[in-house]
């Protein structure tokens, strides 16, 4: 490297480890949907315990009145799982991507590569792990040379 370049860590890709980025993502999902269809079953019960009651809207007015609210809560639910995925992978990313550093520095250790050492980014998770596993590497080389 010349002077005044830096070693740069950022990752280009976002989806890493795709199995386990989007089984967490389609978990959040799930809860915002759940949340939707909760809302929903919460109104259509309302409706139906007050016209059994007989103190309440004719069928037209609560289809009229069904037809205004749950449109708007689906554009929010739409807006809010859109978020979800976004922010997934973003916080995915940011635990897939040492796992996935940490696998192939244990790689070039395994092949026989000396010096190799875990670097993660600012933010990483598993910073602790990252300390540990290095300090595993260090031991490993110094055995190497003895």
């Amino acid at each position: 490297m010349e002077d005044g370049q830096e070693l740069s860590f950022a990752r280009r890709r976002k989806l890493i480890d795709r199995g386990y980025q989007f089984r967490s993502i389609a978990t959040w999902l799930a809860v915002v949907l759940a949340g939707f269809l909760a809302c929903a079953a919460c109104l259509a019960l309302y409706f139906w315990i007050a016209s059994s009651r007989g103190e309440g809207m004719t069928g037209a007015e609560i289809e009229r009145l069904l037809a205004i609210m749950l449109p708007p809560l689906l554009v929010n639910d739409i807006a809010i799982m859109i978020l979800v995925v976004v922010v997934g992978i973003v916080s995915t990313h940011r635990v897939a991507g040492p796992v996935y550093r940490m696998e192939s520095d244990i790689d070039r250790v395994l092949s026989g590569q000396l010096h190799a050492r875990v670097r993660l980014r600012r933010g990483d998770a598993f910073p602790g792990l990252a300390e540990k596993v290095n300090e595993l590497i260090e031991r490993l080389d110094d055995a190497r040379r003895d």
